[in-house]
């Protein structure tokens, strides 16, 4: 056990424990030297703690992948997040036209928004973009699940690319070495 950290790093930065009886790792997500995975839960704050399998693969798909794929239609907001909320109130009576555009925005969440890949951890709902030579994060936390309040709900900010590849694939290979 221990808790590690990427780098100290202001701008962005992960910390975790590994848990060897439990096959859980808590982790922090530092963006501004704020943990935006931080939640509260009966009176207490706490992070994301849980079995991250899936998350470390899907994190290790996106840091692969390594390409601009821009939000799949039209749509306002600064931050990917933002634009999805935004894009959810497309409505038309062509249901091939309706079917056709929830297919593209479910099919880029799948790339780019890690939540589905929770495993059933409490888990900020964050969604990741590679934008020019930054990666954007950002979130919507605004219905979490009942008696969970997360410390930030809606926002984003852009990290430069390098750093964001660079401490999440020390946090993976740390993690694939722990339980791998």
């Amino acid at each position: 056990m221990g808790t590690k950290k990427t780098h100290d790093n202001q701008s962005f930065a992960l910390t975790y424990t590994f848990f060897k009886d439990t096959h859980e790792t808590e982790i922090s997500m530092l963006v501004n030297g704020e943990n935006i995975l931080s939640f509260s839960r009966e009176n207490q704050q706490l992070t994301t703690r849980w079995n991250l399998d899936e998350l470390a693969f899907w994190l290790r798909d996106f840091i692969n992948n390594e390409k601009e794929d821009p939000y799949p239609v039209e749509s306002k907001g600064e931050y990917a997040a933002i634009k999805d909320i935004n894009s959810r109130e497309f409505d038309t009576d062509d249901d091939e036209e309706f079917d056709a555009y929830y297919d593209k925005l479910d099919e880029w969440n799948a790339r780019h928004r890690w939540h589905p890949a929770s495993g059933g951890a409490i888990l900020a709902d964050l969604y990741f973009q590679f934008v020019d030579s930054f990666v954007e994060i950002s979130w919507n936390n605004q219905e979490p699940e009942e008696g969970i309040r997360f410390k930030h709900e809606l926002g984003g900010v852009r990290i430069p690319k390098e750093r964001f590849v660079k401490e999440v694939d020390l946090f993976l290979k740390a993690y694939a070495n722990q339980w791998f």
